[in-house]
């Protein structure tokens, strides 16, 4: 469990034995959790009289993201995304949020919660309450999305490249692969868009209020990704209907060839099939000398004049 104290513009680690005193002083607090273990829980039922419901949400991971107000604290589940196409990985984040605190608890460790304890330092406004402390998770959350979905976006891009030249089974494998990660993206980036509009329309506070036009950004920022992620699965949607189309293209040049290799195969052996008659006289004789090559020069010239009539009317 990591508390990171507020003072106006300083930042401060604290002990986990300072926690009741800092609370009834009304500190500016964000605490961090892992887990939660018992030793976690235990703070959040003693010290903090979480809501019971809400604590039992903290066990249940990979849940959509929601919005639940209690008499004093809001509870919201947001879900981050971090890696890249090859490996892509959705995390729960459990936020309470009072007015002079913001708890958090994730399963592991969470690259968002760290990068929004950076980022704090820079806002460049006074740090008043556990709304902004959560706006300035939310908006790192969110801005973590764009990197994920540009490696997406730039997979998409090869695998259309390889889709024109050698596509096979692990090019279909691939999108498939693709194509489900947009559909965990689009579980997530949907109801979180519904949180933050929620979030929105509450009854104003004062806390609120000020942070008001901050979380229309970030509001902003998932409309704008919902729209990438929508883009990205029509677009995988075409490549797997080119793929289908590159396919049968491919199996239809291979049949045509193979019809033009077995079209030559059967003059050819009608050629041989006649000469191979048990006739007792036959044209050119059996016994002339220049037969064989006649013969020959008849098949090698059947064959190049079916070749010239595919090649013409492009069978071939």
């Amino acid at each position: 469990m990591k508390i990171t104290v507020f003072d106006e513009q300083t930042m401060r680690e604290a002990a986990a034995e300072e926690l009741p005193a800092l609370l009834a002083e009304s500190r500016l607090i964000w605490v961090d959790m892992i887990g939660p273990a018992e030793p976690e829980l235990a703070v959040l039922r003693d010290v903090f009289h979480f809501h019971p419901l809400a604590i039992e949400d903290t066990h249940n991971h990979q849940q959509r993201p929601k919005l639940e107000q209690y008499e004093n604290t809001l509870f919201i589940i947001l879900n981050s995304i971090s890696g890249d196409a090859a490996n892509l990985r959705i995390q729960e984040i459990d936020a309470f949020i009072g007015a002079h605190y913001l708890v958090t608890v994730h399963q592991a460790d969470e690259p968002a919660v760290e990068e929004a304890l950076r980022r704090l330092p820079r806002t460049g406004r006074p740090i008043t309450s556990g709304h902004h402390l959560f706006y300035v998770l939310a908006d790192t959350v969110v801005d973590r999305y764009f990197p994920v979905l540009d490696s997406i976006e730039e997979a998409i891009d090869i695998l259309g490249d390889r889709i024109l030249t050698t596509a096979d089974r692990h090019t279909l494998n691939a999108l498939f692969d693709l194509k489900q990660d947009m559909i965990g993206v689009w579980r997530v980036v949907w109801p979180q868009r519904e949180v933050l509009s929620n979030l929105l329309h509450l009854p104003d506070t004062r806390e609120q209020i000020e942070l008001q036009y901050y979380l229309r950004d970030v509001l902003d920022h998932l409309m704008w990704i919902a729209d990438m992620v929508n883009t990205l699965r029509d677009v995988l949607t075409s490549m797997m209907d080119l793929y289908m189309s590159a396919t049968s293209n491919r199996l239809n040049i291979v049949v045509n060839r193979l019809t033009v290799i077995t079209v030559c195969i059967g003059v050819l052996t009608v050629f041989s099939g006649f000469y191979g008659m048990n006739f007792p006289h036959t044209w050119p004789p059996f016994d002339a000398e220049w037969g064989i090559p006649f013969v020959v020069i008849m098949m090698v010239g059947g064959v190049i004049l079916l070749m010239w009539q595919f090649r013409r009317r492009d069978w071939m």
